[in-house]
């Protein structure tokens, strides 16, 4: 860990990669023999992880329909578009786009669900701070063409939730979220500034990038993670390889605390859990398909 001097006699932390890990092998999915999924975040290890419970990694060889509506309630999905479409009654998210849904007291999504040949996403579980996991469902769609950038020089962030630089998202966050999309050039360098209290993980998605102050080395299909630091502010310093590269900052701001899982639902004890359970069975779940998406300029 190394402490940095700002101009204005403020100091800031210097991040590393303190793990890395690497995507899960593709293994076949719920949707059939044209589905494969791997896990970017493995559950079951929430005090490492905390706020993000887990991210899959989703591929369609085939376009068509695709799953099942199902329910979720006690925690947000962050869908990112990496390729393709994906259309239900919802709406459509293009490449690029991400749908942020607060499931809090239960919805039903994915209503008649198209995807396109060669689709692929990301999907992150988040959990719900205590105070919020009951609230009012939400549907949010933030359009890749809509977001704000960031841009240095041989670099350019698109920025979903949080900030860099002087770009703000108006995602609305029930837990405090950074994710930011960050293309580089070959070479290309980027500072990434966050509260120093986040839990951090970059996804290379394309290409190779030196990671934090020990120029941790990360190519495509790994994860790093770095880890709260205190107080303050942090920077994670990247610089992109011969090939340049894409990355995906995910950070948020652990919530300490123990959950109960099962199925679609993270709750926050096993009464709670049942109560989810029950209200689902007899209906009570709105449908996100009947809800008005908030748009991030809307």
């Amino acid at each position: 860990m190394k402490i940095l001097d700002h101009a204005e006699g403020l100091t800031m932390f210097e991040r590393s990669i303190d793990r890395v890990t690497r995507i899960s092998a593709l293994a076949p999915g719920f949707g059939g023999e044209r589905h494969r999924a791997a896990m970017v975040v493995a559950p079951g290890d929430l005090p490492a992880t905390d706020p993000f419970f887990l991210m899959a990694d989703d591929h369609v060889t085939q376009g068509g329909g695709f799953g099942k509506a199902h329910p979720h309630a006690g925690l947000e999905t962050v869908t990112f578009m990496l390729n393709g479409t994906m259309e239900d009654t919802g709406g459509r998210l293009e490449e690029g786009d991400v749908e942020w849904m607060t499931a809090g007291s239960g919805i039903v999504h994915a209503e008649n669900t198209l995807v396109s040949t060669g689709m692929r996403l990301f999907q992150l579980w988040l959990i719900l701070p205590e105070a919020q996991r009951n609230m009012p469902p939400r549907v949010q769609i933030l359009r890749r063409d809509e977001m704000p950038m960031h841009a240095e020089p041989g670099a350019v962030a698109t920025v979903y939730s949080g900030k860099s630089g002087g770009a703000v998202a108006p995602t609305m966050n029930a837990v405090p979220v950074t994710l930011i999309d960050i293309q580089m050039e070959p070479g290309a360098v980027f500072s990434a500034q966050l509260p120093a209290s986040y839990n951090a993980f970059v996804v290379a998605i394309e290409g190779e990038v030196e990671a934090g102050a020990l120029s941790e080395k990360l190519s495509q299909g790994t994860v790093g993670w770095t880890g709260p630091m205190g107080n303050g502010d942090s920077v994670l310093a990247l610089q992109a390889g011969e090939r340049g590269a894409r990355l995906l900052l995910y950070a948020g701001q652990p919530q300490h605390m123990t959950v109960v899982a099962k199925g679609p639902f993270i709750a926050g004890s096993v009464e709670e859990m049942a109560g989810y359970y029950s209200a689902y069975r007899q209906g009570k779940f709105p449908h996100a398909g009947t809800m008005r998406p908030i748009a991030a300029y809307g």
